[in-house]
């Protein structure tokens, strides 16, 4: 019968199995290997090295989405019924605080201004009313109960003069605009805040209720960024880190970790907050953010190493390091990142020889695979005699 061929490092990879102990080795102990061995299955090692200024500070690799902010966002709508005439500002453009944003024709607006008109005049009478009963009450004319009435009418009457002075400032009305004492129906809605124009919801001739939107704006310098972060991220993670926006000289601030991750993707959404004065972020649009892992050593005390040199074991990453007398499998702590370099936190000595070659072969010596080929054939059991 024809076998099938075996390459050669499937056939050194049985022969090295087979050579070496057969029961799984634990983690303090070594790997002996002699050097024709080793050179055989191709293992080659590299020294630990500190890792770089970029390397210990900036291992985290974060991406998201810039969103405005609620608190960030102004909607510019009409406070009475009223008729669009014209639309003053375009998307997207800067706007300061009281730039006009639309011109309004509103009827309503001229009975509010009767109004307050009529509660202007019947507080001035209260007020010519109060004084005059004040002096007769000094010259013992009327009684006190009258001049009490007075007082309550005068301040029921100023009352209502407020109250009439503020829906007509709230609706736009400047003071000086009150002072002329005019009918006007023409009203002018004013941008609350410097910002951009995001979008117009009104157009000449429309006619709108009272409440109904006309503009939407963002307030300048205000922006936030939707980041995704994996769970293995997360305890790198706290309130109050900066993080590197690519395209930007200013940092992002964490300032919010939810406390659930999504059902499909198994991440966590954080917020950061931008605040830079520089243009170089826009809404919806997709940025990776940088950053040190929280709680990171800094400096030299943090390694790096070839990411090949990383194995799995049991949920825990390792690295084999050369000894005198062998190969020790080692379990390091890493920062969070990628790449073709990872940053060793804990586990390592700088100048430790880690094996970046032929880490696959020493993992199955390590968990004793091969050690049904290097047990010896069990006898077959003689046959029972007949009696």
């Amino acid at each position: 019968m024809n076998l099938p061929a075996l390459s050669a490092s499937t056939l050194f990879g049985a022969c090295l199995l087979a050579l070496l102990p057969a029961q799984p080795l634990r983690a303090a102990e070594l790997l002996a290997l002699s050097a024709a061995q080793a050179e055989a299955a191709g293992l080659r090692t590299q020294a630990a090295t500190p890792a770089s200024a970029d390397e210990a500070q900036r291992n985290l690799v974060l991406q998201g989405t810039v969103v405005l902010p609620s608190q960030a966002s102004d909607m510019v709508s009409t406070p009475l019924a009223a008729v669009v005439q014209a639309v003053l500002v375009t998307p997207g453009q800067s706007v300061a605080a009281g730039t006009p944003v639309a011109r309004l024709l509103s009827p309503q607006l001229i009975e509010w201004q009767r109004d307050w008109l009529h509660a202007e005049a019947q507080s001035q009478l209260a007020r010519e009313r109060l004084q005059r009963d004040e002096q007769l009450f000094a010259e013992g004319i009327i009684a006190e109960q009258r001049l009490r009435e007075t007082r309550s009418h005068a301040r029921m009457a100023q009352v209502s003069l407020d109250e009439k002075t503020q829906a007509l400032q709230l609706a736009g009305l400047s003071a000086r605009q009150l002072q002329q004492r005019q009918l006007d129906p023409h009203l002018t809605l004013l941008a609350p805040a410097a910002g951009t124009v995001l979008g117009l919801d009104a157009s000449p001739g429309q006619r709108l209720e009272a409440g109904m939107p006309v503009a939407r704006l963002a307030r300048a310098g205000r922006l936030s960024i939707e980041v995704q972060a994996s769970q293995q991220q997360l305890p790198w993670l706290q309130v109050g880190q900066s993080l590197q926006v690519d395209g930007c000289k200013t940092p992002a601030r964490l300032a919010a970790i939810t406390p659930q991750v999504s059902s499909s993707s198994q991440s966590a959404l954080l917020r950061a907050d931008f605040s830079g004065s520089e243009n170089c972020l826009r809404l919806n649009q997709f940025v990776q953010l940088r950053g040190a892992a929280a709680g990171a050593p800094k400096g030299a005390s943090a390694l790096s190493i070839p990411a090949e040199a990383v194995v799995q074991h049991s949920g825990q990453p390792h690295v084999f390091v050369q000894r005198a007398k062998g190969y020790e499998p080692v379990a390091v702590t890493l920062a969070p990142g990628g790449g073709a370099r990872v940053t060793v936190l804990s586990g390592l000595r700088a100048g430790d020889a880690v094996v970046v070659k032929g880490t696959a072969a020493l993992k199955g010596v390590w968990q004793g695979l091969g050690q049904e080929e290097a047990a010896p054939p069990k006898a077959p059991a003689s046959p029972a005699k007949a009696p």
